[in-house]
C-alpha cells in the first residue's frame, strides 16, 4: 500500500472522528448523582516555569528556573509519599460529591491491584469509568467504560476500526474484549513520576471522558450498521453515512 494511500485513509478516520466531536469537547462533566459536579477545563500549568524563562543568553535565568522544576517534581513525589493514590482519589471524589464504589485487590491478584467505580454523564452520555491503583507500582490507570456490546457479528470490523484508531493516537488507547464485545478507552499515568494533585486528576479523567465519548459515538454507529465492511475504506464511508444521518437532516421524497 503507498504511503498516499495509508495517509487518505488515516485522513479519511480523522475526518470521521472530528465530525463526532464537538469543538468543546472538554466540557463540564455531569456525575449521575443529585449533587451535579463541575469539572473547570483547566490546563497543568506550573506558573513559575514558563517557555519565556528560558534564555540561551542567560545561564542565571536557566538555572533558576532547572531548580523550580526539581523542586516542584519533590514536591509531588513527597505529596505522593504522605498520601496512598486511593485514598487521595477518595479524598477528591468526597470533595465532588461523587458516589464510588471501592473495589479492594483480590487474594488471587498479584499486583494489589485498588479499583474505584462510579458512572458519569457527558453530553447525555451515560458510561461507567474504572479507576485502577497499582500503590506499589505507583500506576494509575482509568478506563471509559461503553453502555453496550459489540455483537460478536460486529466485532471483526471493530477490531479494525480499533487498530487503525490506535496507530495515530498519542496518549491512551482503545481496547476490546473479545469474550463478550465490550469496548473500553484508557488513559494511565505513573504517579511516582509526575506526582499527583487535582489538576492531574482532573485534567486526567477529562481526556478519558472527551475520548470515550467520541467512541461512544463512532462504536454506536458502527452497530447501527447492519452488515459492516471489513474493508477500511468501505467501512469508514458506512461509518460516514451513519455519522451524517445522525447529525444532518437528510431529504426525502416525502413532504414534511
Amino acid at each position: 500500500m503507498s504511503n498516499h494511500h495509508k495517509l487518505s485513509l488515516w485522513q479519511k478516520l480523522k475526518r470521521l472522528l472530528t465530525s463526532s466531536a464537538s469543538q468543546d469537547i472538554i466540557n463540564p462533566i455531569d456525575v449521575n448523582h443529585a449533587n451535579s459536579a463541575y469539572l473547570p477545563a483547566t490546563a497543568i500549568t506550573d506558573n513559575n516555569v514558563t517557555d519565556d524563562t528560558f534564555d540561551n543568553n542567560d545561564s542565571d535565568r536557566k538555572d533558576t528556573t532547572e531548580t523550580a522544576k526539581l523542586s516542584l517534581v519533590k514536591e509531588k513525589s513527597d505529596s505522593r509519599s504522605e498520601t496512598r493514590i486511593i485514598d487521595y482519589l477518595k479524598r477528591y471524589f468526597r470533595t465532588k460529591h461523587w458516589h464510588y464504589t471501592h473495589y479492594k485487590p483480590r487474594l488471587s491478584d498479584p499486583q494489589k491491584s485498588h479499583h474505584l467505580s462510579l458512572r458519569m454523564k457527558h453530553r447525555r452520555v451515560d458510561c461507567g469509568y474504572l479507576f485502577r491503583v497499582q500503590e506499589k507500582e505507583g500506576l494509575l490507570a482509568v478506563y471509559g467504560i461503553l453502555p453496550f456490546l459489540i455483537p460478536e457479528s460486529h466485532q471483526s470490523a471493530a477490531m479494525l476500526l480499533i487498530t487503525q484508531i490506535n496507530y495515530d493516537l498519542i496518549v491512551g488507547n482503545l481496547e476490546m474484549d473479545i469474550n463478550d464485545g465490550e469496548i473500553r478507552y484508557k488513559n494511565a499515568i505513573d504517579v511516582e513520576v509526575i506526582g499527583l494533585d487535582d489538576d492531574i486528576v482532573e485534567h486526567l479523567i477529562q481526556s478519558v471522558v472527551a475520548m470515550t465519548t467520541v467512541a461512544y459515538e463512532v462504536f454506536g454507529d458502527l452497530i447501527n450498521t447492519p452488515t459492516p465492511s471489513e474493508d477500511m475504506p468501505t467501512l469508514l464511508g458506512e461509518l460516514r453515512v451513519q455519522a451524517d444521518a445522525r447529525t444532518f437532516f437528510l431529504p426525502t421524497k416525502k413532504m414534511q
